[in-house]
């Protein structure tokens, strides 16, 4: 037994047998005959909810994926949100669209089905044909315009429409750039709407557009260039992702070729890549081929931020990192330095094997070890029996560190509260409960239902140090209580320390407890 049950008319043993393997069904109910049975019924229909059999165990914890856990309730949020998540998605339509003669856009007709066969989309929030809402409505509609929805840069705003020639099926050319076109909405249309071909309604348009010179933005394509022609377009849909169809990732995408007439640079090649990465397949290599070389990014101030040195020929070759580097995160799994490493040079410096085996400061300066969240000291002789895996542990709270120094008289070094720890020991200390108390309550002179003060429990080994009787019988001690035993500590161990106990005392009961050194 795990409890001394010193009152039994009061106290409920556990179950003889755990069982959290039952098979589910009604006879979990009408074949269970004393409460034993009802508790491995449930015990196994929550091993069922967590495993989906019963190949685990009923108490396991919901185990920690990528830093998060997740009951059902946050399972219903998280699924919510991901269902919630948008999705933009090109769409071919091949209803052939006349451009009319002198213009450089074109109002399209929803009787012949020349608009997205959506709703319109305006806001971020709701689904349907992605499109720019317009400031004009009704004859003054009928021009073109650069309204855009911003999207990943300027080249690419979300209601843009990939063009092609509706005979060839190839892009249509201006000054050797591609035709694009904006999708776009009278001031009149209503979001979420189905387009129309009414005057001041929910018309829509398309307005040409190309990159300019630069590439770096879009303008207005020539008339002469798109003028006259038949065209086809891919349009942008957007999808809440609970509703996107499997061949949403199979429409037609968007890409600008460099123009034939345009000097090919690293920075042009690195505009018309966009956000998209470079993959390679071969191994590449950037050779520094002189003495004094040297390959840097800069940031927007062309401050240094990056910087190899090449010091061939007798130089020191180096790899600096910028002063307005603000952090460096290195994510590699192993960090190997193949001699000693110094740190905080420009203020107190630290050595790391710098001298083999030795973490030290230089001079007269101090050397502080601090966890920010907990401090375990560890070696090679840690046997397996251990529980702790990560070592000794420092301190458990900040409490810990005020009742050391109560205990000991002040801020005194290791060595010395262990000589103190040594050579004091403790007296044999009798309490008479003075006030009735439930379990799992303090009881102690200052919380009025002792008439003495315990002795300070809090050096040394709770759980070996002190015996504790109660009205001359002994108990078993817990380290909290989900031990189960008779009594744990209480809120403080300190001078006139807490106890709690799994069981009632009561008036005139007598507790002693007597430390050991």
């Amino acid at each position: 037994m795990a409890r001394t049950f010193i009152r039994q008319d009061t106290q409920v043993r556990n179950s003889d047998l755990y069982d959290d393997t039952l098979a589910a069904g009604v006879t979990l109910e009408s074949g269970a005959t004393e409460i034993e049975a009802d508790l491995n019924g449930l015990r196994s229909q929550v091993n069922r909810l967590l495993w989906s059999t019963t190949s685990g165990n009923w108490y396991d914890d919901i185990p920690t994926i990528n830093g998060k856990q997740r009951g059902v309730r946050d399972l219903n949020f998280d699924l919510d949100e991901l269902e919630s998540q948008k999705v933009l998605c090109r769409d071919s339509l091949l209803t052939d669209v006349a451009v009319t003669a002198a213009q450089n856009w074109q109002i399209l007709s929803f009787a012949s089905s020349e608009t997205p066969p959506a709703v319109a989309a305006v806001a971020l929030s709701q689904d349907g044909a992605v499109i720019a809402q317009s400031a004009l409505n009704g004859a003054g509609f009928d021009v073109h315009e650069l309204i855009e929805i911003a999207g990943a840069n300027a080249i690419y705003p979300k209601n843009l429409m990939v063009v092609r020639d509706a005979t060839t099926g190839q892009p249509i050319q201006s000054s050797g750039r591609d035709v694009f076109a904006l999708l776009q909405y009278e001031s009149t249309g209503v979001d979420g709407a189905a387009f129309d071909d009414v005057s001041a309604g929910n018309r829509a348009k398309l307005s040409f557009v190309r990159q300019n010179a630069a590439l770096d933005d879009l303008e207005a394509c020539p008339v002469g260039d798109i003028a006259g022609k038949t065209i086809n377009y891919a349009w942008v849909q957007r999808f809440m992702l609970d509703n996107v169809p499997e061949d949403c990732f199979l429409g037609q995408s968007s890409f600008v070729d460099a123009s034939a007439n345009t000097d090919v640079t690293r920075q042009r090649a690195y505009d018309n890549q966009g956000g998209f990465p470079v993959e390679l397949d071969t191994n590449a290599t950037l050779d520094l081929d002189t003495a004094g070389i040297a390959w840097t990014i800069r940031d927007l101030a062309n401050a240094n931020l990056f910087r190899i040195l090449e010091g061939s020929t007798g130089g020191t070759s180096e790899v600096q990192l910028g002063i307005d580097v603000d952090v460096f995160n290195n994510d590699a799994e192993v960090n190997d330095f193949r001699t000693g490493l110094r740190t905080a040079t420009g203020s107190t410096r630290i050595d790391v094997g710098v001298n083999a085996g030795v973490i030290e400061t230089t001079g007269t300066d101090d050397l502080r070890v601090l966890g920010a969240g907990e401090l375990y000291l560890d070696d090679g002789n840690q046997p397996v029996s251990w529980a702790q895996v990560a070592g000794v542990k420092l301190s458990d709270t900040a409490t810990e560190w005020s009742d050391y120094e109560t205990a000991f008289g002040g801020e005194v070094s290791l060595l010395r509260a262990i000589y103190l720890a040594k050579t004091q020991r403790g007296a044999k200390v009798y309490a008479n409960v003075t006030v009735t108390t439930n379990a799992n309550n303090d009881v102690s002179l200052a919380d009025g239902n002792l008439d003495a003060a315990l002795p300070d429990m809090s050096a040394g080994s709770f759980l070996s140090r002190y015996d504790v009787f109660l009205n001359g019988d002994l108990l078993r001690p817990g380290a909290d209580a989900a031990a189960n035993n008779d009594y744990y500590p209480g809120t403080a161990l300190g001078p006139a320390a807490q106890l709690m106990f799994e069981f009632t005392v009561k008036v005139n009961d007598v507790i002693c407890v007597i430390p050991y050194s």
